[in-house]
């Protein structure tokens, strides 16, 4: 079996939608009802203040949290059905977390080949040269026989990503990856998205880099106790925003010199 292709990450319709989304944690209502629809190869970026429901949408997106009201649609398919076997939609939903989460007593190849190996998507052949193959594309082709503790944080995070995209997902769903790392790490990371978004990559992400945001997404949703406020291109949500939340949030950004 000859190495794995990549899916076609393009086209206008929608590849994943978001119906009146309610999410609560016992008396907290944390996502109050959220719409949204992601374009298939469109970058969606998700701002806001810290506990604004971003990472918790994520998750209910990759039903790792089930939802108490609403639908989550991929390809028209509600995939937030009680009952439904998440493990293959997983496969379809890509997800890479704030922390790295890769097994320590594992090499980077190890890592990025389990999922792959354990599913049996592939002869163990073509998943290795896949991985290679992921790992020379994020400049980690040195790095296939080290072990995590042996590479700095935007290392890891690279990994983390390969890992998550050697299982071909066809949605990729981003929880402040760079939020762990050091500053001067953040760079390497966000060049990989970029690689993703030039590919035509269908992403939702949560992010605090606002400049970012700007550059790679095609929508900007600002969230706000839960629920979306405001959401538009870019240059319009953060450059010149009509709701008075919105522009309260972004001022305090710019005050905090991130912006």
């Amino acid at each position: 079996m000859t190495a794995l292709t990549w899916p076609a990450w393009h086209g206008a319709e929608s590849k994943l939608d978001l119906i009146g989304v309610v999410k609560d944690f016992g008396a907290h209502r944390v996502l109050g009802g959220i719409d949204l629809s992601v374009p298939a190869g469109s970058a969606v970026a998700l701002i806001g203040a810290s506990g604004s429901g971003k990472s918790t949408l994520l998750r209910c997106v990759n039903l790792l949290e089930p939802i108490d009201d609403g639908a989550v649609l991929l390809d028209g398919v509600d995939i937030s059905q009680p009952g439904l076997d998440p493990n293959p939609v997983r496969r379809r939903i890509g997800m890479v977390f704030q922390s790295f989460n890769l097994f320590p007593h594992r090499t980077v190849l190890q890592n990025v080949t389990m999922a792959p190996r354990r599913l049996k998507i592939a002869s163990k052949e073509a998943i290795v040269t896949d991985a290679v193959a992921l790992l020379a594309r994020f400049g980690l082709a040195d790095k296939a026989d080290s072990y995590p503790d042996r590479l700095s944080g935007g290392q890891q995070q690279r990994v983390a990503i390969a890992r998550s995209l050697a299982m071909h997902p066809e949605v990729m769903l981003l929880d402040e990856i760079t939020s762990a790392l050091d500053p001067e790490l953040v760079g390497e990371v966000l060049d990989v998205v970029r690689t993703l978004r030039n590919d035509g990559m269908t992403m939702l992400l949560a992010t605090h880099e606002m400049a970012f945001a700007r550059e790679i997404s095609d929508t900007v949703c600002f969230l706000d106790a839960g629920r979306i406020i405001e959401s538009g291109p870019p240059e319009q949500v953060l450059g010149d925003p009509v709701e008075p939340r919105t522009r309260e949030f972004l001022q305090r950004v710019i005050d905090a010199g991130r912006l």
